[in-house]
């Protein structure tokens, strides 16, 4: 009996357990089957979704489609505008091309024509340049000699005046001044040689009058200045050579009277007195007997300055009667008894 009950209670407790473990597994089954609901309501949620989604990719990917074709096609036509007009401009540019090119080398010719002319011109005016600063040189050396030239006759024409007036020494001073702007200007060297001859300085009158004749040598009346200041320093050489060599002029100066007179003074300074006597005598033998300037315009100032360094004696005495009457101071009465 024992044994029954033992059996008994194992009996019922395994029967409650398994009642428990079918209830346990019916409620596990229950959450299962809530879970499994939930889970295929959540499935056909998504492939709601999912198959929304699919149509709606259908359709962007149908408007893509048209979108990209649409596209497609613009391209296309665009491309193929753009090629065309490329095809066109290469064509155009090639003829332009071709066309720049033959101008190119048209106006290339052109450039090396006018290159050559312009160098031409440029060498043309070069020369006319150089002609021009040559002329310009030319025209300011004239200015300049032309203002040399002025100041030079203004200076002649103030030393003319103080040799009328006898200022020689002032004279002088101006004529340095001349010299200094026109050294070989014979005006100049003409007034220098009368003012040194005019206060006494024969040496240098000579050198001047020389220097004169060196730079113009028919200067007949710088030759017969020249012959009176060698007859007076008594240079009979120098006197014969330059006598020789202007002759002509000479013997007919003032009709003949000058070259008398000169070597009258040559043979007097040189103390031949009778042979200057003999040749004055001869000379007015042939004069009336009326006072006459036989010398003209010719001064005898330079031979009298001479004349008054000289001691008294009867060559001084005669040297200054053969003036007065060449000059007309005295008759022709009056100085032959002189010549006696």
């Amino acid at each position: 009996m024992k044994r029954f009950l033992v059996c008994l209670s194992l009996f019922i407790g395994l029967t409650f357990i398994a009642m428990n473990a079918a209830i346990a597994a019916d409620t596990g089954k229950e959450s299962e089957v809530k879970q499994l609901k939930i889970d295929v309501k959540n499935l056909a949620h998504d492939i709601e979704i999912l198959r929304r989604d699919e149509v709606n990719y259908k359709i962007e990917k149908s408007l893509l489609k048209d979108a990209y074709s649409s596209n497609l096609e613009t391209i296309n036509v665009i491309i193929t505008i753009v090629l065309g007009v490329l095809g066109v401009l290469g064509y155009l540019g090639i003829r332009t091309i071709k066309e720049i090119r033959a101008d190119y080398t048209v106006e290339l010719d052109s450039l090396k024509k006018l290159r050559t002319q312009l160098e031409t011109e440029i060498d043309s005016l070069r020369t006319k340049q150089k002609e021009f600063e040559s002329q310009f040189v030319v025209l300011e050396k004239t200015n300049e000699e032309q203002d040399r030239r002025l100041k030079v006759m203004e200076l002649i024409e103030k030393i003319s005046g103080l040799i009328r007036s006898k200022q020689w020494i002032w004279a002088q001073k101006y004529i340095a001044i001349g010299i200094s702007l026109d050294p070989k200007n014979t005006l100049l060297l003409g007034q220098k040689s009368l003012c040194h001859a005019n206060l006494g300085e024969m040496t240098a009158a000579i050198s001047a009058a020389q220097e004169l004749l060196e730079i113009e040598p028919e200067n007949n009346d710088a030759a017969l200045n020249l012959l009176e200041f060698l007859a007076l320093t008594n240079q009979i050489r120098q006197f014969n050579t330059y006598y020789e060599n202007y002759k002509l002029h000479v013997d007919t100066a003032c009709n003949g009277a000058l070259i008398v007179y000169l070597r009258s003074i040559l043979n007097l300074v040189n103390g031949d007195l009778d042979k200057a006597k003999k040749e004055l005598f001869t000379f007015i033998s042939n004069q009336t007997d009326e006072t006459k300037d036989y010398l003209e315009n010719w001064s005898i100032e330079e031979s009298k300055t001479v004349f008054e360094k000289m001691p008294i004696s009867e060559q001084r005495n005669l040297l200054e009667k053969v003036g007065a009457f060449f000059k007309g101071k005295i008759t022709k009465s009056e100085f032959g008894p002189m010549l006696t």
